[in-house]
């Protein structure tokens, strides 16, 4: 079996959690680890490291690198879409890379996303192996879990007739329905939750995609595929494959699985105290009931006697709103990106190929940031005409390039750097390098940067 992981997304539903550049798979809410990184040791379950396949797109290469460095894996290849698309021709090119690699054709084919979360992950592996006698009899399937509440973010899959115990054919698909039908979908014992994981042969996916979506040519050769990538259409999976295609069949599990939609969903599989509140963080509520608390900032949060309510604080951004509201998130996060607000789109920390750095102050000419470089890691020799830095080592060894003079430096030692001058810092230490960067200048914005060697 090869498997694909769905690794894109636009961080909208759980703002300010998640932003554009920092979307939902790369957040850590339930363990120490992300929901990527609880994918991808899911998925380790079945088949070795070179097995698995990471569709992302490039802004998220990085992130991805990263993420599976820490969990010391080093073998998963990485499928990079050309421009963000939806689900269909993101799966798409996940198969036409095992095509490239000459996947024999009824190979098992397992597709997950990267950002839900599945409690029980024994029965989700038994679910799985249940599946492949529904691919032996030509079937795509799909894994349903069973309504525990209303929710209408979810999409639906109404039960067919049953084939074996649990295993059933699909009879039709309810996407984000209105309360009232989820209400009556959760009672019923005909429908499940959708849970966006697929199973098929690679040969049953590449006939469908030919016969239903033609505009996605899997045989092209990889790379004309790739160049045609940003012409074909912005459409899911579940519209584009699964609402069309004939043979289609669902394994009913139980795994504790969310998709993690909304705070909502949040607040389900989160512990609450004695009074139904989920407090994540530095919080302090008074009288409160049937809240989400979560606070990843630095400031502490409290509340008085506050009802189904969620209250997210971040280091630049508070949210608040009724727990029955959350799905209009997504609307707000649309209207501050509709208007230029940055905050939509990245908070103050912000990962980049050689680690990650912190927005700490900023005004009218200056910009304080804090810089953690991974251990044999390189800023690359760059220069910047309008502004000049001042570092200071925190932590750690500093190999540095000055114009033409090059030195160590060590914990609270000093480099200034004059503007048009070129320079690079590596990481030369067996621990993360930690470092202040003071900016100063007429012009601070990213663009002011002449970058004078490759990453």
């Amino acid at each position: 079996m090869k498997i694909i992981i769905l690794c894109g997304g636009s961080g909208t539903r759980l703002w300010p959690l998640s932003r554009e550049e920092f979307p939902k798979q790369f957040i850590r809410l339930f363990s120490n680890k992300s929901f990527f990184q609880e994918t991808v040791k899911r998925s380790l379950n079945f088949v070795g490291e070179e097995d698995i396949f990471v569709v992302t797109g490039e802004k998220y290469e990085w992130l991805v690198r990263d993420e599976l460095e820490k969990l010391g894996v080093n073998r998963i290849r990485i499928v990079t879409e050309p421009v963000a698309r939806n689900t269909a021709p993101a799966i798409a090119l996940g198969v036409k890379k095992l095509m490239s690699l000459e996947v024999p054709p009824l190979e098992d084919i397992l597709v997950l996303p990267s950002d839900h979360l599945i409690k029980d992950i024994h029965a989700f592996l038994e679910a799985v192996r249940r599946g492949f006698k529904l691919t032996e009899r030509g079937f795509l399937v799909l894994f349903g879990e069973k309504p525990t509440y209303p929710e209408t973010g979810y999409g639906y899959i109404k039960l067919g007739k049953i084939l074996e115990e649990n295993l059933y054919t699909v009879e039709d698909f309810e996407e984000k329905p209105p309360k009232e039908k989820a209400e009556k979908f959760v009672k019923s014992d005909k429908y499940l939750w959708n849970c966006g994981i697929f199973l098929f042969k690679l040969e049953r996916v590449v006939k469908d995609f030919t016969e239903l979506i033609p505009e996605i040519d899997l045989n092209k050769p990889y790379e004309d595929f790739l160049e045609r990538f940003k012409e074909y259409p912005n459409i899911s999976f579940d519209q584009g494959i699964l609402e069309r295609t004939t043979a289609k069949a669902v394994v009913s599990v139980k795994m504790g699985w969310s998709d993690v939609g909304s705070f909502k969903a949040v607040y389900e599989n989160l512990p609450k105290d004695a009074e139904g509140n989920v407090i994540f963080g530095e919080v302090k509520s008074l009288g409160g009931k049937n809240n989400l608390f979560i606070s990843t900032g630095k400031s502490l949060v409290t509340s008085v006697n506050l009802r189904d309510t969620v209250v997210v604080n971040t280091e630049d951004a508070v949210l608040v709103v009724n727990k029955e509201d959350v799905q209009q998130v997504k609307e707000l996060f649309s209207l501050l990106k509709k208007e230029g607000n940055p905050k939509a789109l990245k908070g103050k920390t912000h990962h980049v190929p050689y680690g990650v750095y912190v927005d700490l102050e900023e005004g009218e000419r200056y910009r304080v940031r804090k810089l953690i470089l991974r251990v044999g890691k390189k800023i690359p020799l760059k220069l910047h005409h309008h502004r000049t830095q001042h570092w200071i080592v925190l932590r750690g060894t500093a190999k540095i390039v000055v114009g033409k003079e090059e030195k160590f430096l060590h914990e609270n030692e000093s480099f200034f750097v004059p503007k048009s001058i070129p320079y690079s810092i590596e990481n030369v230490g067996k621990i993360p390098l930690e470092l202040i960067e003071v900016q100063s200048g007429e012009y601070l914005m990213e663009d002011d940067q002449i970058e004078l060697e490759k990453n």
